[in-house]
């Protein structure tokens, strides 16, 4: 059951039809064909999915007025309620936001309510007493998440970190050694700027969400760019196809979009990591066509060890990659030092302990679903 101004939306109401749904007038009064279709579905022994507080939360928490439907429902028909919480709906698409962020949106399904002890009450009581017990219920699993999203606000709004290791150690390493190599400050200016950013972000950005975003990817950023940029300063040969490996490397890490902080902090660690050892390839093993073996490989032996999201189509394509432009580009058995390359950053990263949990992967307060079914979770 959806509101019926989304049936409206070009391709959006095709879709919902799709899926199953039909649409339910909101307004106060309008909403009987859309409870008789309902009642028909639940009496066939279909399940149906109901959003007892009626529209999009404002703030992020549940409406203080659930709507009676779903209680009448199975006071009815005698089907279950089944409970089932949202969590990153808000984060990802607030109210007041024209656009979608990324986030990770977690629906989980609760013990059924068993609507037979209210079917001996009169109708009215009877319906009243299952809704409270369904916010009862529901309230009762928020809670952790009102908290933890309370801590995440602020941790958010937290101010900036000092300068991590996987922040520092490449402007400054790269730095030193293009320098050493070239004796121009002209071809270091970069690796300048990279650090004036991280002193702007430490005393004078503003923090918020996106900011944080930013910078957690900044080290490894930099790391492939400036690397890449730097390699044929360094007299080692330049990487053919750079732009298409930094496609293929952006793709791996776009599922870290959806997956907890400390995974996706390490994952960008890590290929800070791979980044600097498959420089030092580039010495034992002078071929450009490197890179496209060592960064991938990392990529796919992170996701698949991790589990990560999209990992069983991700891992395939990347090893695929990683073995076959090389091989199709004329690598050969040079090419071994950079696969050590990748596997040991992979293993660095496996080793290093793992902190305490970081403020994007804590959970945040749901909105509510309803499901009812009469067989079982909806």
């Amino acid at each position: 059951m959806a509101w019926d101004a989304l049936f409206r939306v070009p391709l959006l109401g095709a879709l919902l039809r799709l899926f199953g749904a039909f649409p339910v007038d909101v307004r106060p009064g309008r909403g009987s064909l859309a409870y008789a279709e309902a009642r028909a579905l639940v009496e066939r022994g279909e399940l149906v999915g109901l959003f007892p507080e009626g529209r999009r939360s404002r703030s992020g928490w549940m409406e203080p007025h659930l709507r009676e439907g779903a209680a009448r429902l199975a006071w009815e028909t005698g089907a279950p309620l089944i409970p089932a919480t949202i969590t990153g709906a808000f984060r990802a698409w607030p109210y007041f936001r024209a656009l979608p962020e990324p986030a990770r949106i977690r629906v989980r399904y609760h013990e059924p309510i068993d609507p037979s002890p209210y079917r001996q009450r009169p109708r009215e009581e009877g319906v009243a007493a299952l809704l409270a017990e369904l916010r009862r219920r529901v309230e009762r699993t928020l809670m952790p998440g009102v908290k933890a999203d309370l801590k995440l606000s602020v941790l958010y709004r937290a101010p900036a970190p000092w300068p991590r290791l996987s922040e520092s150690i490449p402007p400054l390493g790269l730095a030193l050694l293009v320098f050493w190599k070239t004796r121009s400050f002209a071809v270091v200016w970069p690796c300048y700027a990279y650090i004036g950013y991280l002193l702007l972000d430490l005393l004078v950005i503003p923090q918020r969400r996106i900011v944080k975003w930013i910078r957690n990817g900044s080290g490894a950023a930099f790391t492939l760019l400036y690397g890449g940029w730097a390699v044929p300063r360094l007299g080692l040969p330049e990487v053919p196809g750079a732009a298409g490996l930094l496609a293929v490397l952006a793709g791996a890490a776009f599922p870290y979009l959806y997956e907890r902080g400390r995974v996706t902090s390490s994952f960008l660690e890590g290929m800070v990591v791979a980044g600097l050892l498959e420089l030092g390839a580039l010495y034992l093993g002078p071929t450009g066509l490197g890179p496209h073996l060592a960064l991938p490989l990392y990529a796919a032996a992170y996701a698949w060890e991790r589990r990560t999201v999209f990992w069983r189509w991700a891992v395939p394509m990347l090893v695929a990659y990683s073995i076959l432009v090389p091989l199709w580009l004329g690598g050969n058995v040079e090419l071994l030092p950079h696969a050590i390359a990748g596997l040991m950053a992979w293993l660095v990263v496996r080793l290093l302990p793992r902190g305490a949990a970081r403020a994007s992967e804590r959970p945040e307060p749901p909105s509510s679903m309803l499901g009812l079914g009469k067989g079982g979770a909806a």
